[in-house]
């Protein structure tokens, strides 16, 4: 059923992008049902989640739209988000690169590095979705706001209009960091996808000063240092998927046991908490294509340990853990920096900015 939401969302899409460049009127009633059947799914389980970091073989600028949708309503569960408000967060990441189909498409598949004036017109497809969703009249007034925002950032680095801090939508702050992480697990034709657990380690390093605290907290807790789906390796030699994330201990995940220790495949599924066994840690993480699907139901409760912490110990604790966690990771990415500055946008398919901005 989640990936028949998932390829539901992408037909939806599909049809919202030939509109637009036909530049007809779009039809927003079919997309934002699946946005509330977005939500609905990751309320009950991470699947979609799952599918999401999965390098989905779709066409890349629509996957970007699902991806995103996805993840930010990921995040923005676990910022407190809920209701008529998540639904519309998970509407806006469907919609916030709305505009790029706009933009001539021959810009959006370039191979070679973008012009200037290149560059700075793809740089207007923030606006572009704007006029779409305006045209809608003002029951999508908020969604406009959104879309003109996604791409700013909050020292002033973005675009198109450079605003920076509060003057930022919070829907457009969390969309644009998301939409940063997807680009980063989604493979280019200039370089391999990083793993989760690599693109926020990237995230970290680069991201810090342009998006809140909180927001970045939010999706690192919620999206983890080795994200749903995730093969690792652990100090006793065991080897393991991850199938549900400890919010305080993100570097401490569930895990259900795989490999040479699952003796028949009649037997039951065994489970480590490793927030309940200090002894045991992870020693790296195991690449692979694609993230294995996994069933999320079996899974016990972890019961989570009441020591009391506030939430800049535990994010600083956070960052700790990820600094240790570098030195154990063997598949970590030097990355040219070149490729930061190839381009401009997240969503698109050539060599364009990871970084959306």
């Amino acid at each position: 059923m989640e990936q028949n939401h998932y390829r539901q969302a992408e037909d939806a899409l599909m049809r919202v992008a030939a509109a637009v460049q036909r530049q007809e009127p779009v039809n927003l009633t079919e997309l934002t049902h699946l946005a509330g059947s977005i939500v609905e799914s990751i309320q009950e389980n991470d699947q979609l989640v799952v599918e999401a970091l999965s390098s989905p073989v779709g066409p890349p600028l629509v996957t970007n739209l699902v991806n995103v949708s996805i993840l930010a309503t990921k995040v923005g569960i676990g910022l407190g988000y809920y209701g008529a408000e998540l639904r519309r967060l998970a509407l806006a990441g469907l919609l916030h690169d709305i505009g790029i189909f706009a933009v001539p498409q021959h810009l959006l598949t370039k191979t070679g590095r973008l012009s200037s004036d290149e560059r700075a017109l793809v740089e207007q497809h923030p606006r572009l979705g704007y006029g779409v969703i305006e045209r809608l009249g003002a029951d999508y007034a908020w969604l406009a706001e959104v879309v003109l925002q996604a791409h700013e950032r909050g020292k002033g680095q973005g675009y198109p209009n450079r605003l920076k801090g509060r003057e930022i939508n919070e829907l457009a702050q969390i969309i644009g960091l998301v939409d940063i992480f997807d680009a980063l697990v989604s493979p280019r034709p200039y370089r391999r996808r990083l793993l989760p657990h690599e693109a926020i380690r990237e995230l970290l390093n680069t991201e810090r000063t342009a998006f809140p605290r909180e927001i970045m907290k939010g999706l690192v807790e919620q999206l983890s240092v080795y994200p749903l789906g995730t093969k690792v390796r652990l100090s006793s030699g065991e080897e393991g998927v991850v199938v549900r994330i400890t919010p305080r201990y993100p570097s401490r995940p569930v895990l259900r046991v795989t490999g040479a220790q699952e003796t028949a495949v009649t037997d039951p599924p065994r489970f480590l908490d490793l927030s309940q066994l200090p002894q045991v840690s992870v020693a790296e993480t195991v690449d692979s294509p694609a993230l294995e699907r996994v069933t999320f139901a079996a899974a016990p409760m972890a019961t989570e340990p009441a020591t009391p912490t506030s939430a800049s110990d535990q994010f600083a604790a956070l960052l700790e853990s990820l600094d240790a966690i570098a030195g154990v990771i063997q598949a970590a990415v030097e990355q040219p920096k070149a490729g930061a500055t190839q381009g401009s946008c997240a969503a698109c398919a050539g060599p364009v900015d990871d970084r959306g901005a």
